[in-house]
């Protein structure tokens, strides 16, 4: 799951089939409008505001949520406060960034899972054209260090285009805990 600031009120969450298991969210849940959706989405919303900073000293009457499943058995939601309430300040910038790691080899793209030892909170694989991207989520305060690392055994990105390009022309080999996958191939 990773999260980015989109304004003072809002906070788009998007989450994997994983997390939605972690979370006990159910897809049907997401559609309907029901006293049992509404109790999981609560449960949700009361869990990240106290495994997060975002929400601090708010409970759950005061936010407001849109949720949309996805097609990978994931979905996004759109958390926004109510009122003039506001998000803590981080600079305009998301709290999370997107990157991908290229690579010729299998093995070289599992030694890179390895070395990555959990700091993304969110990964997927993808064969293309030859090669092996793995598109991971991880917070922006790592995304030097990473890029770094990532270097020593392929070709970094953190370009929307390229990493929107692997997932639409790239084959999906693994769409939750990539990294996780993949060290353990070592």
């Amino acid at each position: 799951m990773y999260y980015d600031t989109l304004s003072a009120h809002t906070v788009k969450i998007t989450m994997t089939r994983q997390d939605m298991r972690d979370y006990a969210i159910k897809s049907e849940n997401l559609r309907a409008r029901n006293s049992e959706s509404k109790r999981s989405l609560t449960r949700f919303l009361e869990r990240f505001r106290s495994e997060s900073a975002l929400f601090p000293d708010r409970s759950a009457d005061r936010l407001f949520l849109e949720a949309f499943p996805s097609d990978d058995g994931g979905c996004v939601m759109y958390v926004s406060t109510l009122g003039t309430d506001t998000l803590p300040d981080t600079g305009g910038r998301p709290a999370s960034a997107s990157l991908m790691a290229i690579t010729e080899s299998l093995g070289d793209i599992s030694r890179l899972a390895a070395a990555l030892d959990g700091r993304v909170s969110s990964s997927a694989l993808y064969r293309i054209q030859g090669g092996w991207c793995l598109v991971m989520s991880a917070a922006r305060s790592d995304t030097a260090s990473l890029a770094r690392i990532i270097g020593e055994y392929g070709e970094f990105s953190d370009d929307v285009i390229d990493i929107s390009c692997a997932a639409e022309h790239g084959s999906l080999i693994c769409p939750d805990n990539a990294a996780a996958v993949l060290s353990r191939l070592i």
